[in-house]
């Protein structure tokens, strides 16, 4: 019996230390590809040759509460590299391996308001600070003041490193089912957590949707052309059909308690709300000017859904 317990004990230390392997092995990877990405040199910057790491469990250590932004998205491993020039502000690059190239789309969407300079797959620079996609990696670049001297070293720097990752990446599938007609390109978001959701367009403090790692979000904007305000569309897929039906029950009972059948009720603001479950997504219209609008959107967005 001893001799059976020894070797069940040496069969978990085993496999625990060749998982442990596994993993480090991985990141050991990551960490190698990412250095291969980021020049040690930019025409007269160098890097200061103290790369810093951080994964999901020590992100905390550099970003202090923004890291679980990251975590929300299926972030792997931060690298940090200062370039040095004399006489110029230090540059700062922070590139994220997002995992995917879906969540490098999603942390590069959660703001998007400034200027787009051509850089990787959606570039945003504003006051000094460049942001852009690639690939799975979500690179910031900034100085830590602006002139024009450091915009241009920026978008130089910026510019390299995103040549330097060859494979491009897809955006998540989600926006394929969205209408086209009206959409604000530059005001999709895509998540995973409600925490997102919230930042964006406020829900609840609760998460009555039940989104998760596991679940997939869009919220979209479409402007009304001659009226004030804006229309949102949000739109959740679930890992089944059951969770779904489950999540649209909670946020019916959360958020639109009084609705009728047609799950549609004017707000206090004179503005139309509108939910429809669909298999395994739900489509929820805020803010809609009237209840065609609303109709308009969902079932557009209905017909391009898969049908199984």
């Amino acid at each position: 019996m001893r001799v059976c317990l020894f070797l069940f004990l040496m069969i978990g230390v085993v496999l625990v230390t060749t998982e442990f392997s596994a993993l480090s092995a991985e990141k050991d990877g990551r960490k190698a590809e990412m250095k291969r990405l980021l020049p040690p040199k930019v025409e007269d910057y160098k890097t200061d040759g103290k790369d810093e790491f951080y994964d999901r469990q020590t992100a905390f250590r550099y970003m202090d509460g923004a890291a679980e932004f990251y975590r929300s998205y299926d972030f792997k491993l931060l690298m940090v590299r200062r370039y040095l020039k004399a006489g110029y502000p230090p540059l700062l690059v922070e590139l994220f391996d997002m995992g995917s190239s879906e969540d490098a789309f999603g942390i590069f969407s959660y703001q998007t308001e400034e200027e787009e300079v051509g850089i990787g797959q959606g570039s945003d620079y504003g006051g000094g600070l460049l942001r852009f996609w690639k690939g799975k990696y979500f690179a910031n670049v900034f100085a830590e003041r602006e002139t024009p001297a450091a915009r241009r070293d920026i978008l130089t720097i910026g510019e390299a490193i995103a040549r330097n990752i060859e494979k491009e990446g897809s955006k998540p599938k989600l926006i394929q089912f969205l209408p086209e007609e009206g959409l604000s390109q530059g005001t999709i978001r895509y998540f995973h957590l409600h925490q997102v959701l919230n930042h964006h367009y406020f829900i609840s403090h609760e998460n009555i949707f039940n989104l998760g790692a596991r679940t997939n979000a869009i919220l979209a904007t479409y402007p009304s052309p001659g009226e004030k305000g804006k229309t949102f569309l949000l739109l959740i897929q679930y890992p089944d059909q059951k969770q779904a039906e489950k999540a649209f029950l909670s946020f019916l009972k959360a958020y639109m308690p009084e609705a009728p059948s047609s799950k549609t009720v004017k707000t206090e603001d004179g503005k139309w709300t509108s939910a429809r479950l669909h298999r395994q997504y739900i489509l929820v219209v805020f803010d809609a000017p009237s209840v065609e609008k609303t109709e308009q959107l969902i079932e557009a967005v209905v017909k391009k859904l898969p049908t199984k």
